[in-house]
């Protein structure tokens, strides 16, 4: 699937007044993985941004010293906290604070089914189209590179894989990218397989 464009992008998702809610799409693959204790509420943005006629999607990669998920690429975002009005909110403040990019620069639109982790949350992927002209004031102690990468590359099949690892004593499949050197791989690869499966469905 190639050549979505914004108009297909709204249809496929979720619709702003309906956010996902139960359990995460892909907690039964987890069943044995979650302590059946409640889950923390989180919410991510998967931001899109129009470059001319194409798109392309927004990514962090966290900082290397950090003590959980160091170096890895993810969507911005966290847990929900109590003074957020909802996920968007809690999204848009997240990247805010991870990137620099402002609320005013982003037009969430929808949301992705929800998703489970195997670090005990329940998040919320909300979707938005950042405006081309953002400025970044990336957050050092937390973030050490935003980049873009073409919405394009990640909707061709052949260049999300399949692999097999094994975590916590047991083989496990997850999805990946490899992008110019970096690996978009885990919960991150994962909502964008979701957005693909939903973008099928929609077609």
């Amino acid at each position: 699937m190639r050549d979505v464009d914004a108009e297909q992008l709204r249809r496929a998702v979720r619709d702003l007044a309906d956010p996902p809610d139960g359990a995460g799409w892909n907690t039964a693959d987890l069943a044995d993985a979650l302590d059946g204790g409640p889950l923390r509420p989180a919410a991510v943005l998967v931001p899109f941004v129009r470059r001319g006629d194409d798109l392309s999607v927004l990514f962090t990669r966290r900082a290397d010293h950090l003590r959980n998920h160091a170096g890895q690429v993810s969507f911005p975002g966290g847990a929900i906290d109590p003074g957020d009005a909802d996920a968007i909110a809690a999204a848009l403040r997240e990247t805010e604070e991870e990137t620099g990019i402002l609320p005013a620069d982003v037009e969430p639109f929808g949301f992705l089914d929800g998703f489970d982790t195997v670090s005990g949350y329940h998040v919320f992927p909300v979707t938005g189209f950042v405006r081309s002209g953002y400025l970044l004031r990336m957050q050092e102690a937390e973030v050490d590179e935003v980049f873009e990468v073409p919405l394009d590359f990640l909707l061709a099949p052949e260049n999300l894989r399949r692999e097999r690892i094994d975590w916590r004593g047991k083989a496990r499949t997850i999805y990946a990218y490899e992008w110019e050197g970096r690996r978009i791989w885990g919960a991150t690869a994962a909502m964008l397989k979701n957005l693909i499966d939903r973008l099928e469905r929609s077609a």
